[in-house]
């Protein structure tokens, strides 16, 4: 009589356990994939005082602002993305540059997750600068970087997106952008 108590208690319990559905769990916040083209670039060279490399998918535009200020435009349509570029040059004012650009780079500081900075130091190009990765959900500028030759020249540039930012999505899009600036920092000379 026990054997068979225990065979119906263990037939009740089976029987309980495999009508049982799972409860449900919300699915978590998913992107949808971000198609990224291959690298491929060609060279920014006008009257300008400096030439670069540029990616083949970004079309460039640029501004004369008076006092040998020029405002370029780097455009990435695919990806409703820019960088825009300011160039200007030296006036005994580098070091107040360097402290307006770091003013900017702290106005990220309260949205901003983390900022890692890289130096960037290559005298044999007459070339020194940082480059800031702003990291962050709602960062608006994931990416921004000077450069200058510390006597006549001051270069810098900002990514940003033509829209509400959403990094975690973006991050694809932000590290193309991000090599495509690197590409332009190696291929960078001063004329």
């Amino acid at each position: 009589m026990k054997k068979i108590a225990f065979a119906a208690a263990l037939i009740m319990m089976f029987a309980a356990c495999a009508h049982r559905e799972a409860p449900e769990t919300p699915k978590p916040v998913g992107y949808f994939r971000i198609e990224v083209p291959p690298h491929s670039y060609r060279t920014l060279d006008t009257l300008l005082p400096f030439s670069f490399d540029y990616s083949d998918y970004a079309s460039c535009s640029f501004e004369n602002k008076g006092d040998n200020t020029v405002w370029l435009f780097l455009k990435y349509p695919a990806f409703n993305a820019d960088i825009d570029i300011t160039y200007m040059p030296l006036r005994n004012d580098l070091h107040e540059k360097v402290l307006a650009e770091d003013k900017l780079i702290s106005n990220h500081y309260q949205i901003a997750d983390d900022v890692e900075y890289s130096i960037i130091n290559d005298p044999e190009s007459r070339l020194f600068g940082q480059i800031y990765d702003i990291k962050g959900k709602s960062v608006a500028c994931p990416l921004s970087f000077w450069m200058t030759d510390s006597t006549s020249h001051y270069f810098r540039g900002a990514l940003y997106f033509n829209h509400a930012p959403n990094n975690d999505s973006l991050q694809p899009v932000i590290d193309y952008i991000r090599e495509d600036v690197l590409q332009l920092i190696e291929t960078f000379q001063w004329k």
